[in-house]
């Protein structure tokens, strides 16, 4: 079986998306599938593979486009994203596969696939990581019912109706994908997102190296590990721990860079927190060391946002086996799991006090949050492991199936 798979990021990247995808598809490929990906140019790439774990040898990588430098620069993103999506359209048309895989990052990546698949016959998939421009909406960068996002969604709306199957990561897009863009149930598939890293068992806090060498092997350690982006309330976080930081027990760790981490920082000097640690985003070798130096785990999604993402982290979390505290919409995939798993706590978003007291309450109870960790770390063994994600792929794409015949 070939695939080809279009993405902007990809190994040996340190985003969530490329880690994630790399572990899946040298799972796969050692199960007989050949991958070929086409993925934006990176910066310092020589360097990166230096440190990196090897590919298997039937996952070939084609860069295309320009080094990923100036992202907080729109113009410079629109270039290269333009770039990257010349390279990659020349090259899915010429390259041999069986099926067109393709995601939302970069954002037209669906209408780009959907317009070689036409000229080259071929059947294609969509993976919905992010649904845009929904997303930009929800956030206030694009006004509801503008050209422009009237534009992109009519675009959507063709791309995702004319594609074999559309894989969603959670019930809310499920809704959000039928409501708005018209997918039918037919073509939807509920794939969701998986842990990047297997193991046995969780490693506690004290065994972490990263914690040794944070001097927080004492403390009870609230993380954030991960994107830092658009979709995430970082400063509410923030905010919650100035709440929180007359408790010398209690230990904010933020680790992973993104949009919002610059201002959250900035309000952090300006609050006069001193229970805040910031790290960059940790190597994919280190991720099971870096999500075990804490006690409880973060995840923050702004509200008017479910349905939009997944926020990916979740998964990491249930495989490290802690407690969760998620500002996130009642109505996301998020709350759903963590209440169907009783392995945290559901808050609103934007609610710091709601935030700082979950925190509290876990801090002041050991029991309690050990059986949530123990829960999710449950979870994550029978639904959210690396081999449950290679298991599904093979039920849902074992044998390639045909295409719909009325697009």
């Amino acid at each position: 079986m070939r695939i080809t798979f279009i993405c902007d990021v990809f190994y040996p990247s340190s985003e969530s998306t490329s880690q994630l995808f790399a572990e899946l598809l040298n799972r796969l490929a050692a199960d007989g599938l050949h991958c070929h990906v086409i993925a934006n140019r990176l910066p310092n790439l020589r360097q990166r593979l230096a440190t990196a774990s090897p590919l298997d040898p039937k996952i070939t990588v084609r860069r295309v486009g320009i080094p990923m430098l100036g992202r907080s620069s729109l113009l410079l993103r629109a270039a290269r994203y333009l770039a990257f999506a010349s390279g990659a359209s020349m090259h899915l048309l010429l390259t041999r596969a069986d099926r067109l895989w393709g995601g939302t990052n970069p954002p037209f990546t669906p209408i780009l696939l959907a317009a070689v698949a036409a000229l080259r016959r071929k059947p294609f998939d969509i993976i919905i990581h992010d649904v845009y421009p929904d997303g930009l909406v929800a956030v206030g960068f694009l006004r509801e019912g503008s050209l422009v996002t009237r534009g992109w969604r009519w675009l959507n709306g063709w791309a995702y109706r004319r594609a074999n199957r559309v894989v969603v990561l959670g019930r809310d897009m499920a809704a959000l994908m039928q409501r708005r863009y018209r997918v039918r149930d037919s073509q939807l598939v509920m794939f969701p997102n998986w842990s990047p890293f297997d193991q046995a068992t969780p490693l506690p806090l004290t065994a972490s190296s990263l914690a040794q060498r944070l001097d927080l092997t004492k403390r009870f350690v609230v993380q954030y590990s991960g994107n830092m982006g658009l979709w995430h309330d970082i400063e509410t976080l923030v905010r919650a721990a100035k709440l929180l930081s007359s408790d010398e027990r209690i230990h904010f760790l933020m680790i992973g860079e993104g949009r919002r981490r610059n201002a959250a920082q900035q309000l952090a000097l300006d609050l006069g927190i001193t229970n805040m640690t910031w790290q960059d985003f940790q190597n994919r070798d280190a991720l099971s060391d870096s999500l075990a130096c804490s006690s409880v785990a973060l995840i923050s999604q702004r509200a008017g946002l479910e349905g939009v993402a997944v926020p990916c982290k979740l998964y990491g979390i249930l495989a490290s086996g802690r407690a969760i505290v998620a500002a996130v919409p009642a109505e996301s995939e998020v709350a759903k799991v963590v209440g169907e798993e009783h392995c945290g706590v559901v808050v609103s978003p934007s609610d710091p006090l709601a935030v700082a007291e979950a925190i509290r309450r876990l801090a002041d109870d050991d029991s309690l949050t050990a059986g949530m960790g123990a829960c999710s770390f449950a979870a994550y063994g029978e639904k959210y492991s690396l081999a449950a994600a290679a298991t599904r792929f093979w039920r849902t794409w074992g044998t390639w199936g045909t295409c719909h015949d009325d697009r």
